[in-house]
C-alpha cells in the first residue's frame, strides 16, 4: 500500500472515531468504522448537501470520557458528510502535509502503525525516554516545562491557512481577494465539522490531531531556528535551557509564537526547575518503586504476578493517589500490571478493578483485558455493572454507561429497569445505541430517536450515529432531507461491529487494492467499476 493510501484508510476506517490510545479503547469495541472506507468517503464528499449547511455547518456526537479527577473530556464524533470532506481533501493534498510526519521535536506525531491507524499514544520505552532525556539536558542547567491552554479547544480554523500559506500571505490574499490557496477548503471543512466556527476543533478524530501538528510543526520550527533545544508531547513543551535569561527567551518566544495563531500558555502548568533533576514524576517513580517484581531467575525469565502482590501494589497505589491528585496515578498502575497477572489472581484483580471503577469510570475499559480470558466466568457481575450503569448516567459520563452496558449485552447479563430509565433520561447517544441493543429498551429508544429526528438539524446532528443506526435497521425513516444516510446505507457502513460478519463490498475493495501479490502491471479498476467486476463476484462468494 502506498503511503497516501494508508493515510486515507486510516483517517477513515481506524482514525476516524476516537481511537488513539495504544493498549485499551476510548470507546467500547461494539463501535467502529471500518466499513468507512475512502472510497465511501469520496462518493458521500460528492453528494449534494441540505439546504442552508453551507453556512450551518454540522454539529457532533458528545462523548464525555472522564479523566483521572472525574471532570469530563468531551470527545467529538463527527458528522460522516462533513468528516468525507475533510478526509478527502486531506488525502487530495497529503503531499503538503506529509511533513508533520517528520517533525523530530514532536514526540506523539502521525505516523504509519501496523493497525492500520496513523495516531497512537505511544509513548516512548522507558530505557530510551531516559536516554534521551540525559543527552538533551546535558550541559543545561535550568529544565522548563509548560503547555498550551486549552489546545483543541482553542484551535482558531484559519490558522490552518496561515500555518500552511503563511500568515502575511494569508492576510494578503484576503485582503486583495486574490486566488484561493488550497488550505482555505481545509480551513471550511474543518469548520464544518463544527458548526461552522471558527474556534476550536473536535477531539478524537486524527483529523483533529493531524491540524494541530501542522499548526504546532510551524511554531516548532520557528522555535528549533532560534536555537532552542526542545520537544514537544502534543500540547506540552519541555526545554532544556543554560541560563535563567534562555528560560525566559524560551516561553517569551513561545508565547510570541502561539499568539500568532490565537493560542495561550498556560501559566499554571508552567514551571522552571534547577538541574539536576528527576526525569520521573515523585509518582511514578514511587509506583515504579512498589511494582512486583517480575523476574525470579538468573536468567531473568519473566513470571505472572500473583493476586495477592497485584492487590498490595493497587493498596499502595491508592494511597498515593489522594497525595497525588494532579497525576493518572491508578491509570498508570493498572495499566502496568493488567497483562501479567497469573491465573489464579485474575477474578480477585478483577473484583478490586470493578471496585474502584465505581469510583474513577476511566478504569472499565481495563475489565475487558481481564474478561476477555477464555476462562473467565462473568454471570455474578451483573449487579455490580448495573450499579455503575445507573451512577454514571445519573452523572452524565458517555463511558460509565456505555461501556458496563457493552459489558452486559456481550456477556448475556440482565439489564434493570432503572438502569433503562436512567440511561433515557441521559439523553447521552452512545449510551441510548448500547441501550438499542437491549431487545426490552428498543422501542423505548426508537421513539426517544424518533422524537429527535423531527427537531433542527444541529439537535440531530448531535444523535446522528444513533439516528443512522436506527434508520439502518428500519426502524425510522431518513430525518435528514439529503442522501448521506441512503449512501451509507447502499454501501453497508455499519458503525456497530458485529462478529463474524462478512465484509462488506468497500472492505473488500480495500483489500483488493492493498492486495501486496496483485500484478505490478494489473490495471487497477475504479470502486464502482470493481463493484460490477466478475473479479468482484469471486471474491464476495469466497
Amino acid at each position: 500500500m502506498d503511503t497516501k493510501r494508508y493515510v486515507f484508510e486510516a483517517l477513515t476506517r481506524h482514525n476516524y472515531f476516537p481511537n488513539q490510545k495504544l493498549s485499551i479503547k476510548e470507546i467500547p469495541p461494539c463501535f467502529g468504522t471500518t466499513t468507512f472506507t475512502p472510497e465511501v468517503a469520496q462518493i458521500l464528499a460528492q453528494t449534494k448537501k441540505e439546504a442552508g449547511r453551507g453556512r450551518l455547518g454540522y454539529d457532533h456526537v458528545e462523548y464525555a470520557a472522564t479523566r483521572h479527577n472525574n471532570v469530563p473530556r468531551k470527545l467529538g464524533l463527527v458528522h460522516p458528510r462533513a468528516y468525507a470532506d475533510l478526509v478527502t481533501i486531506m488525502h487530495s493534498h497529503w503531499d503538503h502535509l506529509a511533513w508533520v510526519c517528520e517533525n523530530d521535536r514532536s514526540m506523539i506525531k502521525p505516523e504509519l502503525h501496523q493497525d492500520g491507524r496513523m495516531l497512537v499514544m505511544n509513548y516512548e520505552d522507558p530505557n530510551k525516554k531516559i536516554v534521551r532525556e540525559l543527552n538533551d539536558s546535558f550541559a543545561s542547567s535550568f529544565r522548563v516545562t509548560t503547555d498550551i491552554s486549552g489546545c483543541f479547544p482553542g484551535i482558531y480554523s484559519h490558522a490552518i491557512e496561515w500555518a500552511l500559506d503563511g500568515i502575511d500571505s494569508s492576510k494578503e490574499r484576503l485582503r486583495d481577494r486574490g486566488p484561493q490557496h488550497w488550505s482555505g477548503e481545509l480551513d471550511r471543512a474543518q469548520r464544518q465539522c463544527k458548526r461552522n466556527e471558527t474556534q476550536g476543533i473536535p477531539i478524537g478524530p486524527a483529523t483533529s490531531s493531524i491540524v494541530v501538528e501542522v499548526i504546532l510543526g510551524k511554531v516548532d520550527q520557528e522555535l528549533a531556528q532560534a536555537g532552542f533545544n526542545f520537544r514537544r508531547h502534543i500540547d506540552d513543551y519541555v526545554c532544556y535551557c543554560s541560563t535563567l535569561e534562555q528560560t525566559d527567551a524560551f516561553l517569551q518566544t513561545l508565547g510570541k509564537l502561539l499568539r500568532n495563531y490565537k493560542l495561550n500558555l498556560n501559566l499554571h502548568k508552567t514551571s522552571v526547575v534547577d538541574l539536576p533533576a528527576a526525569l520521573q514524576a515523585d509518582w511514578v517513580a514511587e509506583l515504579n518503586g512498589a511494582l512486583p517484581s517480575r523476574f525470579i531467575t538468573q536468567a531473568h525469565n519473566a513470571r505472572t504476578l500473583l493476586g495477592s502482590e497485584v492487590i498490595q501494589y493497587l493498596n499502595f497505589a491508592i494511597r498515593l493517589n489522594k497525595q497525588t491528585p494532579d497525576g493518572s496515578v491508578l491509570k498508570y498502575a493498572i495499566g502496568s500490571i493488567i497483562n501479567f497477572i497469573d491465573s489464579t489472581g485474575v477474578y480477585e484483580v478483577f473484583d478490586y478493578i470493578l471496585n474502584l471503577s465505581w469510583h474513577f469510570p476511566l478504569l472499565l475499559p481495563y475489565l475487558e483485558i481481564l474478561i476477555e480470558k477464555d476462562y473467565f466466568d462473568t454471570s455474578s457481575y451483573g449487579g455490580q455493572l448495573n450499579t455503575i450503569a445507573l451512577l454514571n448516567a445519573k452523572s452524565f459520563r458517555s463511558d460509565g454507561i456505555s461501556w458496563p452496558l457493552y459489558y452486559l449485552k456481550k456477556h448475556n447479563l440482565p439489564i434493570d429497569h432503572q438502569v433503562i430509565d436512567a440511561v433515557l433520561a441521559s439523553e447521552d447517544c452512545l449510551g441510548l445505541l448500547s441501550l438499542y441493543q437491549f431487545e426490552q429498551a428498543q422501542e423505548m429508544v426508537v421513539n426517544f430517536a424518533s422524537g429527535k429526528a423531527s427537531l433542527d438539524v444541529y439537535s440531530k446532528d448531535q444523535y446522528w450515529l444513533l439516528l443512522y443506526q436506527l434508520y439502518l435497521d428500519q426502524k425510522i425513516a431518513n430525518p435528514y432531507m439529503d442522501d448521506c444516510f441512503p449512501v451509507l446505507q447502499q454501501h453497508a457502513v455499519n458503525f456497530m461491529t458485529v462478529p463474524n460478519q462478512p465484509s462488506t463490498p468497500a472492505e473488500l475493495y480495500c483489500d483488493y487494492l492493498d492486495n501486496p501479490f496483485r500484478a505490478e502491471d494489473e490495471p487497477i479498476l475504479p470502486y464502482l467499476d470493481w463493484l460490477k467486476s466478475p473479479k468482484k463476484q469471486r471474491k464476495t462468494s469466497t
